[in-house]
C-alpha cells in the first residue's frame, strides 16, 4: 500500500486497517493466517478474530463496517496476514 496514490482504502498511522466503509449485495468470508482483526459495524456488532479464525459476513444496505489491525506489541512487529473472498448475492 503506497501512501502517495490518490485513492486507497488502507488507512491508519496509529492503528492500521480499513476504517468504516459500506458494502452491499455480497457475502465476505475473511480467513486469517496470522495476527488479529478487530471488526465492528454501525449497528453495534463487534469482535476480534485471528490466528486461523474465519469470519462470514453478509453485507447489507445501509450498514458500514470497519476492519482494523490492533498493534498489541509496542516493541516488535505486529504482522497481519489474511485473505477475503467476496460472493455476490442474487438480486
Amino acid at each position: 500500500f503506497r501512501a502517495m496514490v490518490p485513492y486507497r482504502m488502507y488507512h491508519g498511522d496509529m492503528i492500521p486497517g480499513f476504517p468504516q466503509h459500506p458494502h452491499r449485495g455480497f457475502e465476505t468470508i475473511t480467513a486469517t493466517i496470522e495476527g488479529l482483526v478487530d471488526h465492528a459495524d454501525s449497528v453495534g456488532n463487534a469482535g476480534r478474530y485471528g490466528e486461523g479464525d474465519v469470519q462470514w459476513m453478509t453485507a447489507g444496505q445501509g450498514i458500514v463496517h470497519s476492519e482494523m489491525f490492533p498493534l498489541l506489541k509496542m516493541d516488535d512487529a505486529n504482522p497481519t496476514r489474511f485473505f477475503q473472498i467476496w460472493l455476490n448475492l442474487p438480486k
